[in-house]
C-alpha cells in the first residue's frame, strides 16, 4: 500500500511540475506600424517577419493645394540575432519618392510655370545598415536604424538613419 500512495504522489508531483512549466509564446510575423526614413520610406507600415528573413512596406500620400508627395519604401530583413527583449537585423531599404509642384488659377491646376523643370520630381534611394529591434512589451517593438544610403537616385552616398514603432498581432 506504502508503495501505490509514494508512487501516486510521485505522479502528482511530476505532473503538478509539468503543467506549471509555460510554453515559450510563439513570436508574432505580422506588424503595422508607423516608419520613418531615407531608405524605408515614411508612412503607415506593414511588416512580416518569418523566422529569419523579413519584409516592410511603407507608404504615405500628401497633397495640398501647393504639391503632392508620395513615399513608398520596400525593405528587405534579415534576423541576425535575438535575445530576450532585442533583435538585431541586417536591412536593405529601397525608398521612391515622386513631389509635384503646382499653382492654382482660377480653378485650374496647372504645374508649377516657375520652374524650369516642369516635371514632378522623382528620386529612389537606397541603403544597408543594421537594425535594433527593442521589444517596448510583448506587442509592440520600435526600430532604430542606421547605415549608408545612395541619395536622390545615387548622386550622393552618406550615412543614413531610420526609426519605426511596430505593433504585433
Amino acid at each position: 500500500m506504502k508503495k501505490i500512495i509514494t508512487s501516486l504522489a510521485i505522479c502528482l508531483i511530476v505532473l503538478t511540475n509539468h503543467a506549471q512549466t509555460e510554453n515559450s509564446p510563439s513570436k508574432s510575423k505580422y506588424a503595422v506600424g508607423i516608419a520613418a526614413g531615407f531608405t524605408t520610406g515614411y508612412g503607415l507600415s506593414y511588416r512580416y517577419q518569418s523566422s529569419r528573413f523579413g519584409t516592410q512596406i511603407t507608404y504615405a500620400p500628401y497633397k495640398d493645394s501647393e504639391k503632392s508627395r508620395v513615399s513608398l519604401g520596400l525593405t528587405f530583413l534579415y534576423k541576425l540575432a535575438s535575445f530576450e527583449n532585442v533583435e538585431l537585423f541586417l536591412y536593405q531599404g529601397n525608398h521612391f519618392s515622386r513631389t509635384t509642384n503646382y499653382a492654382t488659377y482660377n480653378d485650374v491646376s496647372i504645374f508649377d510655370v516657375f520652374n524650369s523643370n516642369t516635371n514632378p520630381q522623382k528620386y529612389f534611394n537606397n541603403g544597408l545598415g543594421l537594425d535594433i529591434e527593442i521589444a517596448l512589451n510583448k506587442h509592440a517593438g520600435f526600430h532604430i536604424m542606421a547605415g549608408y544610403a545612395g541619395y536622390k537616385n545615387f548622386r550622393s552616398i552618406n550615412i543614413t538613419g531610420e526609426t519605426a514603432l511596430f505593433f504585433k498581432f
